[in-house]
């Protein structure tokens, strides 16, 4: 019943739900900071979504990966 739970799409939705939220405050956080600051540690505003959502987690996407 355990890997039922564990493998099950409402699972993966929380997981990738839990994702998100931590993905988003990071976006946030690096939105917050001014156009300077973002150059000074190699960033560009248009960048930030990129740089956060990496090819590895769009990949997972709906997937029973962990």
């Amino acid at each position: 019943m355990k890997s039922y739970l564990r493998n099950s799409w409402v699972m993966r939705w929380l997981r990738y739900i839990n994702t998100w939220r931590k993905h988003r405050a990071i976006i946030k956080e690096l939105n917050a900071l001014d156009d300077k600051t973002l150059a000074d540690i190699g960033i560009r505003r248009c960048d930030i979504d990129n740089l956060i959502w990496l090819d590895h987690d769009k990949k997972r996407r709906g997937t029973n990966a962990k």
